[in-house]
């Protein structure tokens, strides 16, 4: 399909800056306790980085998959046409989303580190550098989408097909895209009827288990797309999160530092699977 768009992979370059800068940081004579408490900053910035870093190999890797589908089109017949089209729709689709995500992970990386006690300023300039490449990616996806909007008229014909991308895109919202979430602490979920409080008053004082409410309101929780949802930010440690709702082990991880953590679905397919909805206790 022609020249592709050159790519450049600076994933790393945030890492080495960043990682020479707490060196010297936290080289600085300062006491045991502020240590620890600029440790637990430089903890939580260190978690948005490494998921922006995740986000941007992502990106690349379905940048590869449009690019190949797209050269694959032409050699295809009818109904393969048509799914392959699917496929590119749903990549993009993908890209956008991430995209969207890392943005708004850069967003809270600038905003955590402007209210903390120990900002680190020179953490601003790498702020910037991480917006600018977002913004060079994101030129780079729609010079790709007007290259896939470009291949022969084979392929012409199969954009030009709206019905079916039309029928593909109410599909997965209608059947396959919402997922319901809600966080707060055991008396807030409690008090909104999420939770249930355990049975006998012995249970409430022995019983440290959470109970979901056999019926709840799911208009108190917040609605996300699965295909576009794939982290989940909060304000509190790993330590103080724990998920009530099942959900498949090995989809996910909570990962994070002291004062803030993430959860990433790694599988959005396998951890949607048992529940719709997701149910986090954030206690202290």
């Amino acid at each position: 399909m022609g020249t592709m768009v050159v790519r450049k992979n600076t994933g790393h370059f945030f890492f080495i800056v960043f990682l020479l800068f707490i060196q010297l940081f936290t080289g600085c004579g300062r006491s045991e306790e502020e240590t620890q408490s600029q440790q637990q900053h430089i903890d939580s910035m260190m978690t948005i980085l490494t998921q922006v870093q995740k986000n941007l190999g992502r990106i690349q890797q379905k940048e590869a998959v449009v690019e190949k589908l797209s050269s694959n089109i032409e050699k295809q017949e009818g109904s393969s046409v048509d799914q392959l089209g699917k496929d590119i729709y749903a990549s993009i689709r993908f890209i956008d989303s991430t995209l969207a995500a890392s943005r708004n992970l850069i967003q809270k990386l600038e905003e955590e580190n402007m209210s903390s006690a120990y900002r680190i300023e020179s953490l601003d300039n790498l702020v910037a550098e991480m917006r600018n490449t977002l913004e060079d990616k994101d030129r780079e996806i729609r010079e790709l989408k007007v290259e896939v909007q470009q291949l022969d008229a084979r392929v012409s014909e199969l954009l030009e097909t709206v019905d079916v991308l039309d029928e593909f895109i109410l599909e997965q919202e209608d059947i396959l895209s919402y997922a319901y979430y809600i966080s707060g602490s055991y008396d807030e979920l409690t008090e909104k009827g999420i939770l249930s409080k355990p049975g006998s008053p012995l249970s409430t004082i022995f019983d440290t288990d959470y109970y979901l409410a056999q019926d709840f309101d799911v208009s108190l929780f917040k609605r996300i797309d699965i295909t576009e949802t794939r982290d989940l930010y909060f304000n509190k440690p790993v330590k103080n999160l724990r998920i009530i709702t099942p959900h498949t082990k090995g989809s996910y991880e909570l990962v994070g530092g002291r004062t803030s953590s993430l959860l990433l679905i790694t599988d959005e397919s396998e951890f949607w699977k048992k529940s719709r909805c997701l149910v986090i206790v954030t206690d202290d």
